[in-house]
């Protein structure tokens, strides 16, 4: 994982693969898409939310819920460049996996030059996103996975930022925006699966895998 301009985070995660019963290539979802009624925006949203309010990393292994559905939320620790981790899903149920992405907030250092209007956040996180020079290339069991038409944008959202949490920033609310690659994909058969990203940010590679057991 890489830091962006301040303190904004570059998510990366990955699932790679290897033997499994499933047809992956066909369970990922397209960019107009939707898992639990919400399409890719909403669920990078969800997922800058959640590293905002969360004391410490994220777990590797968590899960979100929308609509009344849970959704497998699958996202790396931030503070290794070399990972693999070991998930169980149950049947049927979809998987978000986070990619590389930036935001920009209204907390101190976190807009860059700019101010923290509605336009100039979402005008930072896109600039900063291409500013990271990503280079990415994701698998799902085996099969290689287009992520740079999995392209999403946010419109701003409230964040709470919490004590401890890993972006750095002091507690209280604020507003983000965000933009960036995510990975939807939805019925995976039962059996083991493998989504694995490799790549470099900002000049600093990583290289993740998850193994995640449909059960």
């Amino acid at each position: 994982m890489a830091w962006g301009i301040g303190v904004a985070l570059l998510l990366s995660v990955s699932a790679g693969a290897c033997g499994s019963s499933g047809s992956s290539a066909t369970s990922v979802v397209p960019a107009t898409g939707e898992v639990a009624g919400e399409g890719y925006g909403y669920w990078l949203q969800r997922s800058w939310q959640t590293w905002f309010s969360t004391s410490g990393a994220p777990k590797p292994c968590d899960t979100l819920t929308a609509n009344g559905q849970t959704v497998g939320y699958l996202t790396p620790r931030p503070d290794t460049t070399t990972a693999s981790y070991t998930c169980s899903e149950p049947t049927g149920r979809p998987l978000y996996v986070t990619q590389p992405a930036s935001e920009c907030s209204t907390f101190e250092s976190d807009h860059g030059t700019l101010g923290t209007s509605d336009q100039q956040l979402t005008q930072c996180a896109r600039a900063r996103f291409k500013n990271s020079a990503t280079q990415l290339s994701t698998t799902v069991d085996g099969h290689t996975v287009d992520v740079g038409k999995l392209l999403a944008a946010t419109g701003v959202y409230p964040v709470q930022a919490v004590s401890g949490n890993v972006l750095g920033f002091r507690p209280g609310s604020g507003r983000s925006a965000a933009y960036g690659h995510e990975l939807l994909l939805n019925g995976l058969a039962k059996g083991t699966h493998v989504i694995h990203s490799v790549g470099s940010q900002e000049t600093q590679p990583f290289d993740d895998t998850f193994t995640v057991q449909v059960q």
